[in-house]
């Protein structure tokens, strides 16, 4: 499946890319077929192009289509009331729903936070600014090991009574690891205070990894759409019946007074699709084991080349705690910002995290940090994400241009000296 990963190669020529393998499906999936048939079926409607909140019928068919969505979704993660799907802008929006909306319901009391040192930075920045804006507000990060695994006694020593929220990506974005929320959970419920909030980011485990919130027994739980093969441009917070938020926007009482605003009908149907598509544990198992395999042939295509070669490289992932499509790889000697620029009009895939890609600054992300890789090791780590739709011969093509890249660089490193 192709797309590309370098806006800067893109000219007004509207070049051919249908060659471009893409190995980028962390930062963002191509929409599944039939999420986009639901689209384009909902576009060409004239029985509910109308408003959600409007009593007339097409209003009522719109709404009707946006709880049918909202259905759909609840099914995917196994909440127990569609009423507990609260729709959003994505997830970045979800997340600081999440956070804020938790902290601002105890705005003038005491409250601790516990977090990881790599989630995404729409919750690293939220609490942030929470922290610099209100001096009731302590944030404690726990431990994680070489793994990007939580370190389960660190977090259980830095509960205290005063812990209002404990924030826990279900997985990681860019070295794929996954966390043991459902420890996290029996720790904050066994240690924690009676009104402790557990809150995950699991866009990136949506479609890769089976989600059951009543088996988790979360608060809050962020989707993703554009993370699983839905659109862009729209996400969902899971909010357990019983856990007060307020809202951070004003307007309107949509989404249970918690999202003002007049519903993304259109995409709301498409992540209402793209959830129904992994609802189905059949299909969802399958598409599991196909970015498995394929993540598999990655792995070893690249062990076996570089075995030959004697290179020194690092691969992380590729055991049952990491998401099953996600590689990272740590080149010694090479810079991996030039090699992305390298392969960019053949291989689309990333330093790490696009959502730190574009920063003016060039620093290592927290990930990286986080797991204890020295800065020259962190420049030379790259990451490759794989979905259920791409192909045996993508994966040989890839193993091919990575390899001969990364000799071509260390080469010129040699001749240097």
């Amino acid at each position: 499946m192709t797309l590309i990963s370098n806006d800067n190669v893109f000219d007004k020529q509207n070049r051919d890319i249908s060659h471009l393998i893409y190995l980028d499906n962390n930062a963002t999936t191509h929409e599944h077929e039939s999420v986009i048939e639901s689209m384009i079926h909902h576009l060409k409607s004239l029985n509910s192009f109308g408003n959600p909140s409007s009593s007339h019928l097409i209003g009522i068919q719109a709404r009707y289509l946006v709880d049918e969505a909202r259905e759909q979704v609840r099914m995917s993660i196994n909440a127990s009331d569609s009423n507990e799907i609260i729709f959003t802008s994505g997830g970045t929006e979800s997340n600081n729903l999440a956070i804020h909306g938790i902290l601002k319901a105890n705005f003038n009391k005491f409250q601790h936070i516990v977090t990881s040192p790599f989630e995404h930075p729409s919750v690293i920045n939220i609490i942030k600014y929470l922290q610099n804006s209100n001096k009731n507000i302590q944030v404690s990060f726990v431990q994680v090991n070489s793994n990007g695994i939580i370190d389960l006694e660190h977090f259980r020593q830095l509960l205290k009574p005063e812990t209002k929220l404990v924030t826990i990506m279900h997985s990681n974005n860019e070295i794929g690891s996954i966390q043991p929320i459902e420890e996290i959970v029996r720790l904050c419920r066994q240690y924690g205070s009676s009104d402790l909030v557990i809150h995950s980011d699991a866009s990136q485990s949506m479609g890769k990894i089976a989600i059951d919130v009543s088996n988790l027994n979360i608060d809050l739980l962020t989707i993703c759409s554009h993370k699983f093969h839905g659109p862009k441009g729209v996400g969902a917070l899971y909010v357990r019946q019983g856990i007060k938020l307020e809202t951070i926007l004003y307007g309107a009482q949509h989404e249970r007074g918690l999202r003002p605003g007049t519903e993304n009908v259109l995409a709301i149907i498409g992540l209402g699709k793209a959830c129904q598509l992994i609802s189905n544990k059949y299909l969802l198992n399958k598409r599991i084991e196909q970015m498995k395999r394929t993540r598999d042939r990655l792995y070893q295509g690249l062990i076996n080349q570089f075995n030959q070669y004697d290179a020194n490289v690092i691969i992380r992932n590729g055991n049952e705690k990491c998401l099953s499509n996600t590689l990272s790889l740590t080149f010694h000697g090479i810079n991996a910002k030039q090699l992305v620029n390298k392969l960019n009009d053949r291989l689309a895939f990333s330093t790490g995290s696009a959502c730190h890609e574009d920063t003016q600054h060039h620093s290592i992300s927290t990930t990286l940090q986080a797991i204890g890789l020295p800065y020259k090791l962190a420049r030379s780590t790259i990451r490759l994400s794989t979905s259920y739709m791409t192909t045996d011969d993508e994966i040989d093509q890839a193993i091919i241009l990575i390899t001969n890249a990364v000799k071509e660089q260390l080469s010129s490193l040699i001749d240097e000296y």
